[in-house]
């Protein structure tokens, strides 16, 4: 691999495993005084379903709610369909974001950016449908810090993608330009 390509390929590849990181850390965090009461019963049970205990629940990361919501669509018809519906939004970033690696690793630079894009999107989604839904912000949770540096992390990998494009295609007109020197030389001795 060239070094001009080296660069935004590491900066890129950084950026989307740190996306998929995102997935396992805080989303939401419990407020001040609700991180209080969940600490003196630490062991007390938050989500008996997944064995959740409200040391667990201070902070929730989206794994934590996809667990959550797959819980939910066992139980009541109205809960059903608000879980599924979670359970699809998260699984989709989690897909974009794994989607933009695979493509990453292959450095297929436009696909980078496509997946990138989606996974952009549906992250907005996702954090739309907590805001919409009362869920974050609450008297008891507020945003953490998954739900702020995807965006940024998104971004990163939008500029190494476009910035890794970019190199390929001047090696790809280096390259260019030294065949048709070459083919002109054996033009000449012909």
């Amino acid at each position: 691999m060239n070094k001009k390509v080296a660069i935004p390929f590491g900066i890129t590849l950084a950026g989307v495993v740190l996306m998929i990181i995102m997935l396992f850390l805080p989303y939401a965090s419990a407020t001040s005084e609700y991180k209080e009461v969940l600490n003196q019963n630490k062991e007390g049970i938050f989500a008996q379903e997944i064995g959740m205990t409200n040391a667990d629940a201070v902070h929730i990361s989206l794994v934590k709610y996809a667990r959550i919501y797959a819980a939910g669509a066992k139980s009541l018809e109205a809960v059903k369909a608000v879980a599924i519906m979670g359970i699809i939004i998260i699984s989709a970033y989690a897909l974009f974001a794994v989607l933009t690696l695979l493509m990453t690793i292959l450095k297929k630079s436009i696909a980078v950016i496509v997946f990138d894009i989606l996974a952009l999107l549906d992250f907005w989604l996702i954090r739309f449908d907590f805001s919409d839904r009362g869920v974050i912000p609450s008297s008891r949770y507020g945003w953490g810090i998954a739900s702020y540096l995807p965006y940024f992390l998104g971004v990163v990998v939008l500029a190494g993608a476009i910035w890794m494009l970019v190199e390929k295609k001047k090696m790809k007109e280096q390259f260019m330009s030294i065949k048709k020197q070459d083919m002109k030389y054996c033009h000449i001795w012909r």
